[in-house]
């Protein structure tokens, strides 16, 4: 071989090298893991075809020293409002300034990124200090400091248990009130 022959061919594997490289490097599709920080938001998105989140955490405090954690195994951006995720397997913490903490679980909630209103439903179970509060829908509005539990009430404290349809929590005072639909009684069971 000559030394032309071999200058060129090492030059081609060259060349071809910084070409791999490069496309590899800039076009090759690969799963991509994003750490974004917004308005005292973490998440970290797994980015896919469907806008899928594994892992998903949002913690917020608000002017009161309130926090507000929500973590999801699954979630995905809705198709008609970005501002939305609908969660799967979620699990959520609510620090309240001063007092007890409130945990929350569900099969799925539907979490507003900018209002903080959350809809869980399917096996929602509310837990603050001794009491628990199994439902099938729970919706929580940071703005008007309410949550809204509804379908399927059991509620069971340490000294009574009912059963109801829905039960209105002002989240400031901790006042509540007790509805039955169709003017049915309240069924209450004391220890």
């Amino acid at each position: 071989m000559n030394k032309k022959t071999i200058v060129q061919i090492t030059l081609f594997l060259i060349l071809s090298f910084i070409v791999l490289f490069f496309y590899y490097k800039y076009f090759f599709l690969k799963k991509k893991t994003i750490n974004l920080i917004k308005l005292n938001q973490n998440i970290e998105v797994t980015k896919t075809e469907n806008n899928l989140i594994k892992n998903l955490e949002y913690l917020s405090t608000d002017k009161n020293g309130n926090k507000y954690l929500i973590t999801a195994e699954y979630g995905e951006i809705s198709s008609t409002n970005d501002n939305i995720i609908l969660m799967k397997n979620v699990i959520s913490q609510i620090d309240f300034f001063k007092r007890e903490t409130v945990y929350l679980s569900s099969d799925f909630a539907k979490y507003n990124i900018l209002s903080l209103d959350t809809n869980f439903n399917k096996n929602v179970i509310l837990e603050y200090t001794e009491h628990k509060i199994n439902s099938e829908n729970i919706d929580l509005s940071f703005k008007e400091n309410f949550a809204w539990v509804y379908n399927n009430i059991v509620y069971k404290g340490p000294t009574n248990q009912f059963f109801a349809d829905r039960l209105e929590i002002d989240l400031l005072t901790k006042n509540s009130k007790v509805f039955m639909y169709d003017n049915k009684k309240i069924r209450i069971i004391g220890k």
